[in-house]
């Protein structure tokens, strides 16, 4: 198992360097985000799901996944504000610091991390915790991140329907429906054009963590380490949420596939979507990209403990 993790985190490590000798610049960085999510990931979705044999059962699994991932969402925000409030987190960037507590890096982390050990079947219901993810960044995300400001605009129907929109028109939401309707219908790809999509997607994995090693090139680790209340962060969003995660789904009456997907979801890093909506929304960026870069850091460690931790009492 380790020796897979080694793979990954050398690929970081390699994102890391490039990034260092100035190889990569932020314009690459910025590219190659861009390519895996609007481009790489998305064939791979449809090459991976629309080869899967989609029984009732499955697809009752991945509604499922849908709902409780959505819920633990929730509750992990609620607890993060608990937290927050109870360590009196400076009104100016608690909205930030909540936000990268319960918001898990489970797209750029999760897939490639679920697709290799828990095979096809694990990177389907992923895509489902990772829907659930992309429902509470355009709702209560936002909402927190506006939190602070002084002119909250009202909620309306033009706002709901173009949160809708733009969650609906994610590239891997759309590559999800196309791939579910692929499978569901039972239709074959034409080979080659199945082959260009496996090609394409096998480079998602390798860029994906060669990406996340560039942006942790741009932070000072011996900075951020000394910063007390960032450490509580990555505790709470690597041990402390997992844990409670874990306590809630190992006895949930809910297939083995479910329990996997949601404590699997909850253990890995910040998302980097938490900076990228701090700073759209005028909040304190910089606090959010520091607490990917440490809890990125840490989970070299935590989550393959992780998995260890699932392996040993999910079968």
């Amino acid at each position: 198992m380790y020796g897979r993790f080694l793979v990954l985190f050398a690929l970081m490590i390699t994102g890391y360097i490039l990034a260092k000798k100035k190889i990569f610049d932020s314009n690459t960085t910025h590219a190659i985000n861009r390519f895996i999510v609007y481009f790489a990931y998305p064939c791979l979705l449809v090459e991976k799901i629309s080869a899967l044999k989609m029984e009732t059962s499955t697809f009752i699994n991945f509604i499922i996944v849908l709902i409780l991932s959505t819920i633990l969402f929730y509750l992990g925000y609620g607890i993060a504000y608990l937290y927050g409030r109870a360590r009196k987190f400076p009104r100016e960037n608690a909205n930030v610091a909540e936000f990268a507590m319960a918001s898990p890096n489970d797209g750029f982390m999760g897939f490639p991390i679920a697709l290799l050990f828990f095979g096809d079947m694990g990177l389907l219901f992923m895509l489902a915790h990772n829907s659930a993810l992309n429902l509470y960044f355009f709702t209560l995300g936002i909402s927190m991140m506006k939190r602070n400001k002084d002119e909250k605009k009202k909620i309306s129907f033009g706002s709901i329907f173009k949160a809708g929109a733009h969650l609906i028109m994610n590239p891997n939401i759309v590559a999800l429906i196309a791939g579910l309707i692929l499978c569901s219908a039972g239709v074959k790809l034409p080979v080659p054009f199945e082959d260009y999509l496996l090609y394409i997607g096998n480079v998602a994995t390798p860029m994906a963590m060669i990406y996340i090693g560039t942006s942790l090139a741009k932070s000072n680790f011996m900075e951020i380490i000394k910063n007390k209340r960032i450490i509580e962060c990555c505790l709470m969003k690597l041990i402390w949420l997992p844990l409670i995660t874990y306590g809630i789904m190992i006895f949930l009456p809910v297939s083995n596939i479910i329990k996997i997907t949601c404590i699997l979801g909850s253990c890995f890093p910040t998302a980097a979507t938490v900076p990228m909506l701090a700073e759209q929304e005028q909040q304190d960026s910089r606090l959010g990209s520091e607490i990917l870069f440490l809890s990125t850091i840490f989970s070299v460690v935590t989550i393959p403990m992780t998995i260890q931790l699932i392996k040993l009492f999910i079968k």
